[in-house]
């Protein structure tokens, strides 16, 4: 009897947990997990590169290259465009670049811009020049090796070469002639009489001038300078009468000193002062731009005046060059405007 009732409460049991397992998987019970979504992607950011600039040579239109913009966040790959393109010919002025990215995965946009700026080279308003003088000019160093007549090519070293060398690199976008009409060993009378027939053949815009030397030298003395400063007068006016619009830059003598014996040609040291005061007072009265050579010199002129005393050594001429170049730049080149 036990027996048997030990068996039916065990089927009992069997059968509760079959139940039990029947409810669990079938009915409520906890189902498989669910896969999660993916997370958003990154927002997409655009980043472009810095302005970009450029020079226009002739007004010409000109390539313009930048890095590819940089796009942070989205889901690669992801795809970049600028409008107008990198490579692209732009015209003189400012130029907005609009550059989108688009990414795959969202269909996320984003954007950036940046400036293509191109200008033209400065420009100066004359490109005509003629130096006028004596050997100063014409580029007769120290020490002497004997006066060379005018037809003979100037040195490499004049300052007239140099300023125009300085004044191409300064300009490239132009074109510009610089005639030397220095001779060595002549004075100033000689100077002004033959002044006319430079100026009809070369037909400058711009009048160097620096004259006189030879005179200084033979008779150092005031009344020297006020005959030099009053034949200087006397060739800015015939300068102008030939060629009304003529810019006429007139510059003060460089120092002197005592020079080494038999050279010594800075006989005329002491007088150079006074003469570059008359010199000055010319420039003011006859309307000339005055370039102080004096001025940029050092103090005596050494090394930049040789063993003469009165001529430049290469350095000098450079120093001159220089000199001549800063003014130029000061007086005739046109101020940038917006677009240029």
């Amino acid at each position: 009897m036990m027996a048997r009732m030990s068996g039916r409460r065990l089927n009992a049991l069997w059968m509760l947990a079959v139940v039990a397992s029947l409810v669990s998987g079938g009915c409520g019970g906890d189902s498989p997990a669910s896969p999660s979504p993916p997370p958003p992607a990154p927002q997409l950011r655009l980043v472009c590169p810095p302005a970009q600039a450029g020079v226009s040579f002739r007004g010409q239109p000109t390539a313009i290259s930048w890095p590819t913009p940089t796009p942070l966040g989205g889901t690669p790959p992801i795809q970049t465009s600028c409008t107008p393109a990198s490579g692209s010919a732009f015209s003189v002025g400012v130029t907005t670049v609009n550059c989108t990215a688009t990414d795959a995965g969202s269909s996320q946009t984003a954007s950036c811009s940046l400036t293509v700026t191109v200008t033209r080279p400065p420009q100066i308003s004359v490109t005509r020049f003629m130096a006028f003088g004596d050997s100063i000019t014409w580029g007769q160093d120290s020490p002497p090796a004997g006066f060379l007549a005018f037809p003979i090519p100037s040195p490499s070293y004049s300052y007239p070469t140099q300023l125009l060398s300085l004044l191409g690199v300064r300009y490239p976008d132009q074109t510009i002639t610089m005639a030397n009409e220095g001779w060595p060993g002549e004075v100033i009378a000689d100077g002004l009489s033959r002044l006319p027939s430079a100026l009809a053949f070369n037909t400058p815009e711009v009048l160097l001038l620096l004259d006189g030397a030879n005179d200084l030298l033979g008779n150092p003395s005031s009344a020297t300078t006020q005959y030099i400063a009053t034949k200087l007068r006397d060739m800015v006016r015939a300068a102008k009468g030939r060629i009304p619009t003529i810019k006429v830059l007139l510059a003060t003598f460089p120092p002197q000193y005592h020079g080494t014996i038999p050279y010594d040609r800075g006989k005329g040291a002491e007088f150079v002062p006074e003469l570059n005061q008359r010199i000055a007072a010319v420039a003011q009265s006859e309307g000339a731009t005055l370039v102080d050579l004096y001025a940029a010199f050092p103090a005596g002129g050494k090394p930049y005046i040789g063993v003469d005393g009165l001529h430049p050594t290469e350095q000098g001429f450079t120093l001159m060059a220089q000199t001549f170049a800063k003014i130029i730049q000061e007086k005739f080149e046109a101020k940038a405007t917006a677009g240029r």
